[in-house]
């Protein structure tokens, strides 16, 4: 009887181990379209926001904008600017991973996860430093 308990756990953990990892390889920021949705200033007000949210934020200027992540490297073109970095994860609980980025010397964190919303989900993936915050989306394949 104990070794059926034994390998009824052992099964039991590779299972849990398989899913966790399913789950957080999904959630690294690489392998998806990300589009610009908004970007926020110190007080939360938002500053720019894509097309996609005009109606929601019609006081924000408007920009369009994408991501990409590959290899530990990530690009950023937003509002005619654009940016290159590296980032490496720091931590990450099977809901959500968390990243540290580099652009030059200035290090922003960066937040990659699945937001649940009433037509579906999204990934999200928010950059943030200084009182500043920018987010993306992507679709959940």
């Amino acid at each position: 009887m104990k070794k059926f308990f034994a390998a009824a756990a052992g099964v039991c953990l590779a299972v849990c181990l398989v899913s966790a990892a399913g789950c957080s390889e999904d959630l690294s920021p690489e392998g998806k379209d990300w589009r610009f949705a908004f970007a926020q200033g110190q007080a939360g007000q938002v500053l720019f926001c894509s097309e996609e949210y005009a109606a929601v934020y019609p006081d924000a200027e408007r920009a369009e904008g994408i991501c990409s992540a590959e290899d530990g490297g990530i690009a950023i073109a937003v509002a005619d600017k654009e940016y290159s970095g590296t980032y490496r994860k720091a931590d990450g609980d099977g809901k959500s991973a968390l990243y540290v980025a580099l652009f030059g010397k200035e290090e922003w964190n960066m937040v990659c996860g699945v937001t649940e919303r009433t037509d579906g989900e999204e990934y999200t993936l928010i950059l943030s430093s200084k009182g500043y915050a920018v987010t993306f989306y992507a679709d959940v394949d």
